[in-house]
């Protein structure tokens, strides 16, 4: 088997250690060349280690980027040919090896989708897959893994947590009861992750809780706009993935509030918000600061990230008229 994990989070957290206790006796391999925002580069590399390690299960340990990775690893091992081929439309001509996933975060979800994001560094862009054969076999989540978060993560994971139930609740392909799932999970991180940053851990054990939760609402909801706009800051600017999303949320619900054909929902997600003073003191209160200007982002840019946004599945999904002049719109106010 192949572990999938990054050079700090498998050690810092325990998770490495846990899984070789769970896997002692069997040949294991470690591959822990994953950084932030895996590239292509990164998944091919992962690859070629699969195949010389003879690897049946890929396992991935850590956040969003190793068990993405560990997705996308387990793929192109069944597969040949560069991942760029399968991002752009190639099928895959065999299913991808089993995967399993140990996250050591409470943010993304992956450990329960189908979903893998990979950043094509020649394009500037980040680039989502999904396959049914990329739902992990099974996942462990265990909240003591999480422990180890500094503040910062613990609070833009957390943040990634509650966008996903956000816009899975707005969404168009959401559902009655994946409504009550996603205002659950809203609930769940208003109350708790200001507590889990202090590193509080029935709070952080809420969080990690939410977060696999999350990760179901958008199995069935999806993400909507406001996810791929934030992709370009993370190309183009570094700005960590929940981070980004929050940066554009209250620009992105004015938006909503305003176009948007689901107004009622808009306004119940309003109410969720109002005994924090509203969303944008929510977030200073965290100690995010909004504004896109304060990263270095210029108005000249905006058409760019509008045009490496438009073309996104989620734009299709999202209950608004949505066009690059909008996204441009929302980008500006955002500044």
């Amino acid at each position: 088997m192949l572990i999938v994990t990054d050079p700090a989070a498998g050690v810092k957290s325990g998770g490495l250690d846990a899984v070789r206790r769970q896997t002692d006796g069997r040949d294991v391999f470690v591959f822990d060349g994953v950084e932030e925002n895996p590239s292509f580069a990164t998944i091919e590399a992962g690859r070629d280690a699969a195949l010389r390690s003879r690897a049946e299960l890929v396992i991935g340990i850590g956040g969003g980027s190793p068990m993405d990775a560990a997705k996308g690893i387990a793929m192109l091992a069944a597969n040949k040919g560069p991942l760029r081929e399968y991002m752009q439309g190639r099928p895959l001509e065999a299913p991808p090896l089993p995967v399993a996933c140990v996250p050591t975060t409470s943010g993304t979800g992956s450990e329960v989708t189908p979903y893998a994001v990979f950043t094509d560094r020649d394009q500037r862009n980040k680039v989502g897959y999904s396959h049914p054969g990329l739902f992990p076999v099974f996942s462990v989540v265990d909240p003591e893994l999480t422990y180890s978060m500094p503040e910062a993560l613990v609070i833009h994971t957390g943040l990634d947590v509650l966008t996903h139930a956000l816009e899975s609740y707005l969404s168009e392909a959401s559902f009655g009861l994946n409504d009550a799932m996603a205002l659950h999970v809203i609930e769940a991180v208003l109350e708790n992750l200001k507590a889990a940053a202090a590193k509080e851990p029935q709070a952080m054990d809420r969080m990690a809780y939410a977060s696999t939760a999350a990760g179901i609402c958008i199995i069935h909801g999806g993400t909507i706009l406001l996810h791929i706009m934030a992709y370009p800051l993370t190309v183009f600017y570094g700005v960590p993935h929940g981070l980004a999303n929050a940066l554009l949320l209250p620009r992105f619900l004015d938006f909503m509030r305003e176009k948007s054909w689901v107004k009622d929902k808009v306004a119940r997600l309003d109410r969720f918000f109002a005994p924090e003073g509203g969303v944008e003191a929510y977030l200073e209160n965290l100690g995010v600061q909004t504004g896109l200007s304060r990263i270095g982002v210029k108005e000249d840019e905006l058409a760019i990230f509008a045009e490496k946004t438009i073309v996104k599945s989620d734009v299709h999904i999202t209950p608004a008229p949505v066009t690059e002049a909008e996204i441009v719109d929302i980008y500006r106010a955002s500044l």
